[in-house]
């Protein structure tokens, strides 16, 4: 049930005029008690039914992290000592990452296993794993509300009914934003904040987040994929193209589906995190993380970089630390060794923008200056995306032959044309709009004609281009 679905489409706006109902009837005192208890049952059941609708199969792994990390944060909460309070958040851990590890990286340490002992004649069999959608984001959210009650941040929930809707939550459930419980469970009340406010404001942020998926993310894809798939057909000129093109594919598209989520989520009543930042403005790669995946980036600070010493055990440490963390952030993103050098391209980089920034700090800062510093990081960034398309190394170190030499490949100028660089003047503009408006979000006042435009042009501009072929969201693997 993909968001710009059909069936999305009725789903939702079934579950809202319920919503809707219930809340308004029961402002009349016979049935404001009954109503308002049917809340949040009405949410969970939406959002198991919206993951079920997937694969049925894989909704008992939500349960279980749900059953797990509400009983074990509970017990968490309640232990007098702390040895205690270390077993019980063992368990959480052990749990949700055992099941993590099974259905997402069983088969990639098989193969790799397999690999090393080819010489051996020896290999072992794979399963027929199928990837849960959305199991790296539902895990990582579960486990860190008992990790944020053994730190003393975090109450438990008032009912593990609150807990599951706060899991299970189906705007974010399958792709993010990674949501804290002290973020969300605040939120959840009997009453349902639905508001003709919070309506068009959602409404806005995700047209605006259906135009960057559909529109600019699907149509570049389309363009691009061959080049990927088979790049000793192409040249460097073509392969650059593609490169840029995939940097603008996967940001409108993850970014296009947090801004979905976030605007669903606020139709509802509920203000979901922030993911992105105009990430691309960023003039170094410590900036691009403050911007880019932002629940991710600020999940892996918190609860693996600090926790492992962070910057305070001196500066040999510190980039153990840095690595380390942008390693496992890598091979979060897939079972590939890819990801694993995509991570750890960026943990390299990471290291010496800090370097650079120390050396660096006393060159007086010009248009020239922070010119060179945004190029710089946008092509390092840009070259890490080549690792992370690629769906193997052979197809990443033949883009990066294509990139740097030309090939005896033909240039196929026939291939460019200005739809391939279409995206450029788009990205353009939207950068500019929100840098202007200085607001995470691009939305307009209710009733204003601003809004009435807004709302028009998106709507009529996703109906013009709208593909003929749409692409599954990138982040559904992870």
């Amino acid at each position: 049930m993909e968001f710009f679905s059909a069936s999305f489409f009725e789903f939702f706006l079934s579950v809202y005029a319920v919503l809707f109902i219930l809340n308004t009837v029961g402002n009349s005192e016979g049935w404001r008690a009954l109503f308002l208890k049917v809340n949040k049952p009405l949410l969970l059941g939406a959002s198991y039914y919206f993951y079920a609708y997937w694969d049925y199969r894989f909704l008992s792994l939500i349960i279980i992290s749900t059953v797990v990390d509400f009983f074990t944060g509970n017990r968490i909460y309640e232990a007098q000592d702390l040895k205690s309070k270390r077993i019980f958040l063992a368990i959480s851990i052990v749990v949700n990452l055992s099941i993590l590890f099974f259905f997402k990286y069983f088969n990639f340490f098989i193969d790799s296993a397999n690999v090393a002992l080819s010489s051996f004649n020896y290999s072992f069999s794979n399963l027929d794993i199928i990837l849960p959608i959305g199991i790296s984001f539902y895990t990582f959210q579960s486990m860190s509300y008992s990790l944020d009650i053994y730190r003393g941040e975090l109450k438990p929930a008032e009912s593990f009914l609150d807990f599951a809707v706060f899991v299970a939550f189906f705007p974010q459930l399958l792709a993010g934003p990674i949501m804290r419980a002290k973020e969300f469970l605040p939120q959840l009340s009997d009453r349902v904040n639905l508001t003709s406010e919070n309506f068009v404001k959602g409404f806005q942020i995700f047209l605006l987040g259906l135009f960057l998926k559909v529109v600019v993310a699907d149509s570049i894809a389309l363009q691009i994929d061959e080049v990927f798939k088979t790049p000793e057909k192409f040249g460097p000129i073509v392969s650059w193209v593609a490169v840029l093109g995939f940097s603008i594919q996967i940001f409108c598209d993850f970014w296009g589906y947090t801004e979905m989520a976030i605007g669903v989520g606020l139709a509802l009543g509920f203000v979901l995190p922030v993911n992105f930042r105009l990430p691309y403005l960023s003039t170094n790669l410590v900036d691009f993380w403050r911007r880019w995946h932002i629940s991710l980036s600020s999940f892996l600070r918190d609860y693996l970089y600090i926790p492992l010493g962070g910057n305070r055990l001196g500066t040999a440490r510190t980039c153990s630390n840095v690595f380390i963390t942008m390693l496992l952030g890598g091979l979060w993103h897939g079972a590939s060794w890819t990801f694993v050098i995509w991570g750890a391209l960026h943990g390299f980089g990471l290291l010496v923008a800090r370097i650079l920034g120390s050396l660096l700090k006393s060159v007086p800062s010009n248009f020239v200056f922070v010119f060179l510093k945004w190029l710089t990081t946008y092509v390092f960034v840009c070259f890490g995306w080549v690792f992370f398309r690629s769906e193997n190394l052979q197809i990443a170190k033949q883009m990066f032959t294509n990139l740097f030499f030309v090939s005896d490949s033909a240039i196929n100028w026939d291939y460019l044309t200005i739809e391939h660089l279409f995206f450029i003047p788009i990205m353009a503009i939207v950068h500019l709009l929100f840098y202007m408006k200085k607001e995470d979000h691009l939305f307009f006042k209710k009733g204003s004609f601003l809004c009435f435009f807004y709302i028009t042009f998106l709507i009529v501009t996703i109906f013009i281009f709208y593909p003929m072929e749409t692409v599954p969201f990138i982040y559904f693997q992870f």
